[in-house]
């Protein structure tokens, strides 16, 4: 397993997962990044504006595990298709984002992986005119808006303390639990096949 981090002219933060294996088992990379585009201690990403090109997404179980349903994004707040702002239904009357306090949801790309990496997103603030760009061959993304960021005991730089949702991840990955899920994404690697997958966050 190598994993090669990248910048790139395009101001981009590139990184690819490339794997290879002896035996058949279980690979699904991912990146854990943290961000907010107004800066570490802006307060709550909600004004910051997120466009995904995800139909479907993955409702989850008490324990934040997905049920094995795909369910479309149409009518609910897991809607990124157009671009709007992060806080906009983050505490709308759903079951699922009750269960994780916020977004912690796998959103599934229209169409799937592709065969090379193309924009599947941006984010974009209005107050400091930053925009990120979300490139990858990934088949779906992990959103996460920072629900359970709350240890005091480890505050982040200059003493900025802790608080929910003042950052938020996008994970590109395969679909959680594929594993137990058949009808899922494939995360099974076999001797002779290349796990080879990148994300740029430009």
């Amino acid at each position: 397993l190598t994993v090669t981090y990248t910048l790139t002219k395009e101001n981009g933060w590139k990184i690819n997962y490339h794997a290879t294996t002896d035996k058949t088992t279980i690979v699904n990379l991912t990146h854990h990044a943290y961000f907010n585009l107004r800066g570490y201690a802006a307060g709550h990403v909600y004004p910051i504006k997120l466009q995904l090109d995800a139909d479907t997404y993955l409702p989850i179980n008490e324990n934040l595990i997905p049920t094995g349903e795909l369910r479309s994004v149409e009518g609910t707040p897991f809607d990124f298709r157009v671009a709007k702002e992060i806080g906009k239904d983050i505490n709308a009357d759903d079951k699922d984002l009750i269960i994780a306090g916020g977004y912690d949801h796998c959103l599934n790309f229209k169409g799937g992986a592709t065969e090379t990496p193309v924009k599947r997103g941006e984010a974009y603030d209005e107050l400091t005119g930053r925009t990120m760009e979300i490139y990858t061959n990934s088949p779906c993304v992990q959103f996460y808006s920072g629900n359970f960021i709350k240890n005091a005991a480890y505050p982040f730089k200059g003493g900025y303390v802790q608080t929910p949702q003042i950052l938020f991840c996008l994970e590109t990955q395969f679909m959680p639990d594929s594993i137990n899920k058949p009808h899922f994404t494939n995360c099974v690697l076999k001797p002779g096949e290349v796990y080879d997958y990148t994300t740029e966050y430009r």
